[in-house]
Order: C-alpha cells, then sequence, then structure tokens
C-alpha cells in the first residue's frame, strides 16, 4: 500500500455512509472500479478527486482522473488517456429531449474521451468506468465487471489517441485538445448533449 489513502478511505466512508458498501469491505481494484462506475453520469461542480467523491457523480473525465488517484493508492500505476472521438447516435432511437438535440447535426456528437491505462506487471490494461451498469439497458457500452490484467472496452470509438503528461494538468490538457479539434458550435452542442444525457441518466437510475 502506498504512503497515502486518503482518497480510499474517503471512498469507502462515503460508501459506507450511502449504504452502497459494508463497513468491513475490502476496497480492491476491482471494488474501486464498481464503486466509481456506477457513481451517476453527472458533472461534479469541479474534477477534483475528492469533490467527485463528496457530490458521487462524474463524467468521463472526473471518473477517471479520481480513479488514477485511487488506484495510485493501491499501488497500480495508470496513465490518463484522451483520445478524440465523432459519437453517432440514431436520433429515432431516442426520448423527445434527446432526439431533438441529435436531430439538428444528424446525430452526431463530438467529444474528447477520457479513460486509463494501467501499468501491470503483465503489461497494460484499459480500464473504463465511465457508463453505470444500470445504462446497460439503455444501450450503454457498460463495462460489466473488473477483472485485473483484463482489458476493457473504451467507451466509444477513438480517432487521435494521446497520453496526458503526467506534468499536465488533465483537464487543461483536454480542455485544450476540445478547442483545437472542434469548433464553437460542436462544442456549445457537445455540451448541451451531456446536460441532456446527464439527466436522461439519472432518470433511468
Amino acid at each position: 500500500m502506498g504512503n497515502s489513502t486518503a482518497l480510499l478511505d474517503l471512498l469507502g466512508t462515503t460508501a459506507v455512509a450511502n449504504n452502497l458498501l459494508s463497513p468491513d469491505a475490502e476496497l480492491d481494484a476491482a471494488t474501486v472500479f464498481t464503486l466509481v462506475r456506477d457513481m451517476p453520469y453527472m458533472r461534479a461542480s469541479d474534477r477534483q478527486p475528492a469533490t467527485i467523491i463528496k457530490e458521487w457523480r462524474g463524467t468521463c473525465s472526473g471518473k477517471h482522473y479520481l480513479l488514477q488517484g485511487l488506484f495510485a493508492e493501491l499501488d497500480i500505476p495508470s496513465q490518463v488517456i484522451a483520445c478524440t472521438t465523432h459519437i453517432h447516435i440514431d436520433p429515432q432511437s431516442v426520448p423527445d429531449g434527446l432526439r431533438q438535440l441529435l436531430g439538428k447535426t444528424d446525430g452526431n456528437v463530438v467529444d474528447v474521451h477520457n479513460y486509463l491505462i494501467l501499468q501491470l506487471p503483465s503489461g497494460e490494461m484499459i480500464v473504463d468506468a465511465t457508463w453505470p451498469l444500470f445504462t446497460k439497458p439503455l444501450g450503454f457500452p457498460v463495462n460489466d465487471y473488473f477483472e485485473l490484467g483484463e482489458s476493457q472496452q473504451i467507451a466509444c470509438v477513438p480517432n487521435q489517441t494521446w497520453v496526458v503528461p503526467a506534468d499536465r494538468n488533465p483537464q487543461d490538457y483536454k480542455d485544450e485538445l476540445l478547442a483545437e479539434h472542434f469548433t464553437p458550435d460542436e462544442l456549445a452542442h457537445r455540451d448541451q448533449f451531456i446536460h441532456t444525457i446527464s439527466a436522461l441518466v439519472a432518470g433511468a437510475g
């Protein structure tokens, strides 16, 4: 175990207080992944790991910044990955509010997605905790389980991919990629999409 377990301790006490974890449960890698994955897909007030835990919510960025810190406290090194992606969703397959929004762009949404790559003795492992388990019936790409050493599916189809430099603030780096690769109109539409999909997912939960 690393010298600091501040995030693990906060995650554990918050999960116990929310009746999501028994007081004597072990916070191993699989449990940590499951707790973060099943946090509601909603933006927190900021993307600091402690904020994600305290507000018990996050999108792909906040969830994976948090997971990187939690895995570090479990002595599992990892890298935050950023990738550009173009998501296509058939507007006719979603509820009314989202259908109208997607209809404006023929179902296309841009994004810079974040996930993790763990550096294990056996090699690299992809980890993606974006979508909560309860969203699987809605068609979201959910990773049902966590097996150390077995890579998971990425929640999008990456176009260009970067390792976020360890000496950079990952959110600043993501914001730079968003501004560099997409237009202001595309980014405004992306923000509307995240807001709308978050409300939809919250209702499903």
